[in-house]
């Protein structure tokens, strides 16, 4: 069984882990804002190589240059999702990313101003870097995934790390256990259920792909 955030990304936890989890925060955490949060971190890497690029385009950087601030800019984000140290501005900044991350929107955005500023030698680099960063992102969550497998016996995707990242980045805030290990209580329905309720009455159609 899966749970979805509100753009579909699919976090495949069962709904007595995932809630219990969500229920310590409840109510001054609601489940919509864990898991809009775990969108923006999921888009962190790409809106810091995205925001980066537009800026050395604007700065009208070499194509060289260009691509070794991009890269390092969407690896910097790959670091903080792998390790966990998730910064609020970064989150703010996916927060924002994920309203235009839509049909494209930032790469067509890019490219239009890239090409007006730069030419198309520096779009080539911009997207070329973006590609290494995505390969490489692929292979660290594979990585990781092997390795908690090796571990723990089952392994998490980056959908799976990020929720684990979002309510640890809540917790944080208002100052409860980060600690992602439940007690049996903590799995049973009787502490999840008002949290669920919740997210049913406000999120009718997660509760849909969660039950098809």
């Amino acid at each position: 069984m899966a749970i979805y955030t509100p753009q579909g990304l699919i976090i495949r936890l069962d709904v007595p882990t995932s809630f219990g989890l969500m229920a310590r925060l409840y109510p001054e955490v609601r489940p919509q804002h864990i898991l809009k949060t775990t969108e923006a971190i999921s888009l962190m890497s790409s809106s810091l190589g995205f925001v980066t690029g537009l800026v050395c385009f604007l700065l009208h950087l070499s194509p060289q240059n260009i691509g070794i601030c991009t890269l390092f800019a969407m690896v910097l984000g790959i670091i903080c999702n792998a390790s966990g140290i998730i910064l609020v501005p970064f989150v703010q900044l996916g927060a924002a990313f994920r309203h235009i991350y839509v049909f494209f929107v930032p790469t067509i955005i890019a490219i239009v101003v890239g090409y007006l500023l730069i030419g198309w030698q520096g779009v080539i680099a911009f997207l070329l870097t973006r590609g290494m960063a995505a390969c490489l992102s692929l292979i660290v969550g594979m990585g990781l995934a092997r390795y908690a497998f090796d571990k723990k016996g089952y392994s998490f995707t980056w959908a799976e790390r990020n929720f684990f990242n979002a309510y640890r980045y809540h917790a944080e805030l208002i100052g409860k256990s980060k600690s992602v290990e439940l007690s049996y209580e903590e799995l049973d329905e009787a502490f999840w259920r008002a949290t669920y309720q919740d997210f049913i009455q406000n999120y009718p159609e997660g509760v849909q792909r969660i039950k098809a």
